[in-house]
């Protein structure tokens, strides 16, 4: 009975479904960016109470055209249940919107207000608020690359979509960083600095210009948080792949550009992979927070439990995505925290697995990995895996043992074993990809601030968040020169031949990555001749800020807020370039050759 009245209402209803969807749907795009803007207004500038209560109805009614969108969808699909499990969030949205609405109109209650602020947010009535605006900003993106309606012959380069994504999320980032709002009062922001943090953050470097803890506000530092998330992992990579390949296709030519971006032959799984790397960020990240709140104590800055637990997720994120950057007030050298060690620890442990690279996380600690091996025991990690890992700690312990043998009687000198233990291997980490430091960098010693130039150079791992030239290709070109000086006529690492064309690629980024350096080294030379002139900047303060903004670490001898506005442009194109790689920018300006199948007779010179 109830099938055939379903039945007769399809049957009824099929006539105007696509018109009525479609209109919806367009609705749904006009009032999603009208949010969008209302939402930005709401929380980027002063509210009278007039202003704010008009704003919260016109939130109120793009919750009840939400709702209403729903229903209708509900009602003009053929299986009413299988669509609501197949778009379950999108229901439990709904549900909570509907439970919510009921609460307030008939009780003036608001329930997820209630149970933040029963668990510690005294102040958290805007949470649906903001829940509900970021939730408009990534569905109305679904909804525009849902539809297949893009020319499959038209051929995008996918270095091109992953460097405008890039350019677009610090534009957007600069914009909302200059709204009164974001920072303190009586601070005007200025465009040099507001692009500099957005770049900085979506970078993933941590150099900032302005305090990040004392002159934005909680406003403020969320936008950096969420750029922060943004611009690491390659998450925005992987999703411009995901379009690239599911709306226009991927051209013969373009495979390299991809390989490097995803270090993987196989591309069939880009989706997948997607949400993997997403869900294993969001749960490392969701454990790094626990730890750090356990570990914050509950005093000063940290005695209101919503602040320590605001805190304990900027740092957790932060740490992860090796950002460097951070909301306590001089950093982990703040007195509250500076002799913490079990949070430095965690935050080392953070930033390690971030700067390994997903790839590889997947690969050590993934279930089916990990069942792997023990089931066949011959199996081992991959090839890829064991450069990285095994690269990653040989330098880890090189760095850590320079640190301590320049340093034991310096700024080593007041801490414990255990203390001495974790600074050593936090800061030999850290100048490799996270930018945050338990020590002041500017009273270092020459010999370490010159070996920290060198571990900066190399990086982090490929398919992470850090930049430089990646351990990877340190690993292939050392391996390189010790093929040659043995007289092997081909390279090789872990019993296994390294293709030649990897070798070039690894000594083309290499190049790339001096020329970058040494180019931009001497613009702020230009840039900065005053100052270096009158001895208030030193030549080794200008090589390391560059090295470090190049290379995405974040870490200074404490100039960068001393920079003039042409020097800090230097260093915003420094990271911009850094996070995007000066592979993919050759990639993107180097001239495709209609053909590699030829072959010039054979040229010699002398070499040395």
């Amino acid at each position: 009975m109830l099938s055939d009245f379903r039945e007769k209402v399809n049957l009824s209803l099929y006539n105007s479904k696509n018109a009525v969807l479609s209109l919806f749907r367009w609705l749904h795009i006009i009032i999603a960016l009208s949010m969008m803007g209302v939402l930005t207004y709401y929380y980027g500038f002063p509210q009278t109470s007039e202003s704010e209560e008009f704003l919260i109805r016109i939130i109120e009614f793009s919750f009840l055209f939400y709702i209403i969108r729903y229903i209708v969808k509900i009602i003009y699909d053929y299986d009413p249940l299988q669509y609501m499990k197949r778009h379950w969030v999108e229901t439990i949205i709904v549900f909570l919107l509907v439970i919510e609405g009921v609460s307030y109109n008939l009780f003036g209650v608001i329930i997820a207000s209630k149970f933040f602020e029963s668990i510690g947010f005294e102040d958290f009535t805007d949470f649906s608020n903001l829940t509900i605006q970021l939730f408009f900003v990534a569905y109305i993106f679904m909804e525009i690359f849902k539809k297949r309606d893009f020319r499959q012959y038209f051929k995008i380069h996918p270095g091109l979509l992953f460097t405008l994504s890039i350019f677009g999320i610090i534009l957007i980032g600069t914009g909302l960083l200059m709204l009164p709002e974001m920072t303190v009062v009586d601070y005007n922001i200025s465009f040099i600095d507001s692009l500099f943090i957005s770049t900085s953050s979506t970078s993933v470097t941590g150099l900032a210009t302005v305090d990040v803890a004392t002159i934005l506000t909680t406003k403020g530092q969320i936008v950096v948080m969420l750029l922060i998330q943004l611009g690491a992992l390659n998450t925005i990579a992987f999703a411009a792949l995901y379009l690239l390949i599911a709306k226009f296709g991927v051209g013969i030519k373009q495979h390299d550009v991809i390989e490097d971006f995803v270090n993987n032959t196989s591309f069939l799984d880009t989706e997948t992979m997607f949400y993997k790397i997403v869900k294993w960020t969001l749960v490392i990240e969701f454990l790094g927070f626990i730890c750090v709140f356990i570990l914050l104590e509950p005093s000063g800055m940290f005695e209101n439990t919503s602040t320590r637990m605001f805190h304990a997720l900027f740092h957790s994120i932060s740490s992860f995505c090796n950002a460097g950057l951070t909301t306590i007030p001089n950093g982990l050298m703040n007195s509250l925290v500076v002799e913490n060690y079990l949070l430095h620890g965690v935050t080392l442990g953070l930033f390690f697995l971030g700067g390994l690279g997903m790839i590889y996380l997947f690969d050590i600690f993934g279930i089916r990995s990990l069942r792997r091996r023990m089931k066949y025991p011959w199996k081992t990690l991959r090839f890829d895996t064991k450069i990285t890992l095994y690269t990653t700690l040989i330098l880890l312990v090189l760095g850590a043992v320079v640190f301590y043998a320049f340093e034991y009687d310096r700024s080593l000198s007041d801490k414990s074993g255990f203390g001495t233990l974790i600074t050593t291997l936090f800061h030999s980490m850290t100048t490799r990809n996270a930018g945050f430091s338990t020590v002041d960098i500017s009273a270092l010693s020459l010999p370490v601030l010159v070996f920290f130039l060198f571990l900066m150079f190399v990086g982090a791992s490929s398919g992470s968040s850090g930049g430089g030239i990646r351990v990877s290709t340190f690993a292939i070109m050392v391996s390189s020169v010790v093929s040659t000086i043995k007289g092997k006529p081909h390279v090789e690492l872990f019993k296994r031949t390294i293709d030649n064309d990897l070798v070039l690629k690894a000594y083309s980024i290499f190049v790339f990555f001096v020329v970058g350096n040494l180019i931009g080294i001497f613009a702020l030379l230009v840039t900065e001749y005053e100052a270096i002139e009158a001895g208030k900047i030193a030549l080794i303060d200008i090589i390391f800020e560059h090295v470090s903004a190049a290379s995405t670490v974040g870490l200074s001898t404490g100039i960068t807020a001393e920079l003039t506005e042409p020097g800090k442009i230097v260093l915003i194109i420094a990271m911009f370039v850094g996070r995007v790689g000066t592979l993919t920018i050759a990639y993107l300006f180097g001239k495709q050759v209609m053909s590699r199948r030829y072959k010039y007779p054979k040229g010699h010179t002398m070499i040395g």
